[in-house]
């Protein structure tokens, strides 16, 4: 499966409640969290679960993975990937506004799960309780996709360089927007931090949030930093030990998320 020309020919307008689909939106306001490997890797991991109504694959795949990023980073990912190893079909708008909302309507798709721009684009100057998003074409798609989201997973690290900004989204875009949210603990190191004591650090943060998260991390494997040049997604990892924690790790993410919706 590819860049389905279904993905573009959806047309039709339908309310969020009446639709199939499901959207999963990756989100956080600072860059480096590893949004991109989320989307990618989760999306992965949903459609190699799905089961299919219709074996017929012009039908295209229930699992779409999008990207709204001008840079196109899913796009440049998915397309290294090959096609008989990619369990979604992919869009990328870079930021062009209309295409989601279409395959939104899609009967046929089942979960959309849409890769953001590295950095949120904010207004400094908004006040509490005010949109923060700031004027620009991509604050206009990141718009465009959370007025359509179910679901929101805020990537954070051990390191506390993400922390405030994983409680501005949640605080300032997405409680205001009343789109429910996972917290999802990405990149800790189990050979730097082997005692935990970092990792117990960001898990009590969050809970004192009272912020739902996923109960176990995605640790940090070089097979993970690897896997964009490479064109390879977790699950088409080589078997070894650390393949199948890798892969355990966002099955984790993906299973605690279909809970969620």
């Amino acid at each position: 499966m590819t860049q389905s020309t279904a993905v573009h020919q959806v047309t039709g307008a339908a309310g969020r409640t009446g639709r199939t689909a499901k959207v999963i939106v990756v989100i956080q306001q600072k860059g480096g969290a590893g949004k991109s490997t989320i989307a990618v890797n989760t999306a992965a991991c949903a459609g190699r679960s799905a089961v299919l109504s219709n074996a017929d694959e012009s039908v295209g795949s229930p699992v779409v993975a999008a990207g709204i990023d001008v840079q196109g980073t899913l796009e440049k990912w998915c397309a290294t990937v090959r096609e008989a190893e990619l369990p979604f079909d992919y869009v990328v708008t870079k930021s062009k506004l209309g295409i989601l909302p279409g395959i939104v309507e899609d009967p046929e798709r089942r979960r959309i799960i849409v890769d953001t721009p590295g950095f949120l684009d904010v207004d400094p100057d908004a006040e509490w309780g005010a949109d923060p998003l700031g004027e620009s074409r991509t604050a206009d798609a990141l718009r465009e996709v959370l007025e359509v989201a179910d679901l929101a997973l805020v990537p954070i690290t051990p390191s506390k360089i993400t922390w405030d900004e994983c409680e501005f989204t949640i605080e300032r875009v997405l409680k205001p927007r009343g789109i429910p949210f996972l917290v999802v603990i990405n990149m800790h190191d189990p050979g730097k931090d082997r005692d935990e004591k970092q990792l117990n650090k960001v898990k009590k943060w969050i809970d004192e949030r009272d912020y739902p998260r996923v109960a176990a991390p995605i640790r940090r494997y070089t097979i993970h930093e690897n896997a964009y040049e490479n064109g390879t997604l977790v699950t088409e990892y080589k078997m070894s030990g650390t393949a199948l924690n890798a892969r355990e790790d966002f099955m984790r993410v993906a299973l605690t998320m279909e809970q969620m919706l």
